[in-house]
């Protein structure tokens, strides 16, 4: 038996995944008066990061639709917030934690070492080039910019 505490996904691929069905489920969720959103949990939280990727590109094709949009406009407060999250790309969702660590008076310097220390390289990589593309700035030069000392270093 390990010592050492080996994470597991929770969420894993959904069987019989059909990104088109999910989309338009989703699209008659959000139609109309009102908001189904159980119909949203159900399906967005059952659904692996990848297969959430897929939804949205057939929504687009589909539908004619952005996603994330139909769901800026129909959801609100931390639900909106949690669900906006899920659609992300795991590597843009660190890199808007990073940003918010980052932002404003002060640096959330635990946030900082929660998110890149238990990275591979091939992870660090990822965000280092996401962040530049979402932010416009390399994300060393923000690191840099607001940290200093050892821990800096």
């Amino acid at each position: 038996m390990s010592w050492y505490y080996t994470p597991h996904p929770t969420v894993v691929p959904a069987e019989d995944f059909d990104a088109s069905a999910d989309a338009n489920a989703l699209r008659k969720a959000m139609k109309g008066f009102g908001t189904d959103e159980q119909a949203i949990i159900d399906i967005l939280c059952a659904r692996s990061n990848a297969q959430r990727q897929e939804i949205a590109e057939a929504f687009k094709r589909e539908l004619g639709r952005d996603l994330i949009d139909d769901l800026k406009s129909e959801l609100g407060g931390k639900f909106e917030d949690v669900i906006l999250g899920l659609m992300l790309r795991p590597e843009a969702y660190l890199c808007k934690q990073l940003h918010k660590a980052m932002d404003g008076i002060g640096t959330n310097e635990k946030a900082l070492i929660e998110i890149i220390c238990p990275q591979t390289n091939d992870q660090i990589k990822a965000i280092v080039d996401c962040y530049e593309e979402m932010y416009d700035r390399p994300l060393a030069e923000h690191l840099c910019s607001e940290t200093d000392g050892s821990f800096r270093r």
